[in-house]
């Protein structure tokens, strides 16, 4: 008998509500090897996101109502889409194995940001300060006195792991500033990983004083992979919120234009709390896994949910992943990655909620997909987008 390759409707609907089992993952993976299944998925996942409510109120038949209707009028126009740059998609691409599996669709067209964008940069305790341009392949970070601090490979500053046995030395904070545009990863002096997303700032020690607590401020979003110590715990202050681990994997986001603050965990245990210097189980919540805590600036309310954790970090690997999520929040996120000042003249749309991923794509592109479920005009300038009815 032959083996049906024909990728099904229904089985893009499944991947795109995340209800597939394991073995249904690792078929519908398979069946997109096939170029036809691939350019089908695209024409749906990418061109044509579906707008919903909430999860249990998406209706599965106005969605392939939506699709066939599309798949029409992509026919017709397909010469006239020949020149926009080629997309690709991931399956949440997760930090260390988090999810079994991951799609790639690979193209050349990598994103570059504006050639003009703010660099990276990197203001040292002592005063001395550096610019980081993140192309560059090797470079000795230095203090005022000219010793060297850390390395930086790229995209990645990594800090001198030395044993500090002097519990007086007194810390030398330093600040990293991450711009619109660009994201950064720095390896601290205990050899924790951070991930620093756009528009972000993360303040920390130039070395860390055996026998206390490690502690660093942030403002904006990081991912933190956290080196074990029991003796010495590590936390995490940023607006409001402070979350205390002592080896984990989690993400923090509190961008002071966002009306929240939120950690999500990935893996181990961490202590959420609003004030005091320590975590108890009398002031915070402690979360487990794929738990997320939640603290509304303007009530000062501190709460927990489950979530699945894919499209908290989906950045880390520069894809901009949306699930059921409002148009204005996802606004915001793109004035991020692409360092576009974004104005939205249409009320109505803020809140309507989507779900699609991208890769690749200029913002144009993202647009115009946005644009094609729920109809409205923009118009790009350099810096600047404005969104109208």
């Amino acid at each position: 008998m032959k083996k049906n390759t024909d990728l099904d409707i229904n089985q893009i609907l499944k991947y795109l509500n995340d209800e597939m089992t394991k073995s249904e993952l690792i078929e519908f993976e398979n069946l997109l090897k096939y170029q036809k299944n691939l350019d089908l998925f695209k024409k749906y996942s990418v061109a044509n996101h579906y707008v919903q409510l909430s999860k249990h109120d998406f209706d599965e038949q106005k969605a392939l109502s939506s699709f066939k209707k599309h798949t029409q009028s992509t026919k017709s126009s397909k010469n006239t889409r020949k020149n926009r740059i080629q997309s690709y998609l991931k399956y949440a691409a997760i930090f260390v194995g988090l999810l079994l599996s991951s799609v790639y669709f690979l193209n050349n067209n990598l994103f570059s940001p504006d050639k003009n964008i703010t660099e990276i940069t990197l203001q040292q305790g002592d005063g001395n300060f550096e610019t980081i341009k993140d192309d560059v392949p090797f470079k000795e970070i230095k203090n005022k006195n000219g010793a060297v601090v850390g390395i930086q490979e790229n995209n990645k500053l990594v800090y001198k792991n030395e044993n500090n046995t002097n519990p007086d030395e007194k810390l030398v904070i330093n600040t990293l500033h991450v711009p619109y545009g660009k994201k950064f990863q720095l390896v601290l002096s205990d050899g924790t990983k951070v991930h620093v997303n756009a528009g972000s700032t993360l303040k920390f020690p130039e070395r860390f004083i055996p026998g206390k607590v490690r502690r660093v401020e942030l403002s904006g979003e990081g991912y933190f992979e956290v080196t074990r110590n029991e003796k010495d715990p590590f936390i995490v202050s940023t607006n409001g919120l402070n979350t205390e681990v002592f080896g984990t994997k989690f993400n923090v986001s509190s961008y002071p234009n966002d009306t929240f603050s939120e950690v999500v965990l990935i893996e181990g245990s961490v202590g959420v709390f609003k004030e005091d210097d320590r975590f108890s189980k009398d002031n915070g919540l402690k979360l487990q896994p794929n738990q997320k805590a939640n603290l509304t600036k303007e009530s000062k309310n501190l709460s927990m949910s489950t979530v699945k954790t894919d499209q908290y970090i989906a950045w880390v690997d520069g894809v901009l992943l949306f699930k059921n999520e409002s148009f204005e929040n996802i606004m915001k996120k793109l004035e991020r990655f692409y360092d576009k000042k974004i104005t939205i003249n249409y009320q109505k749309i803020k809140t309507e909620k989507f779900t699609g991923r991208f890769d690749v794509e200029n913002i144009e592109d993202v647009l115009t997909t946005f644009s094609s479920n729920t109809p409205f005009k923009f118009k790009v300038k350099k810096s600047e987008i404005i969104i109208n009815p």
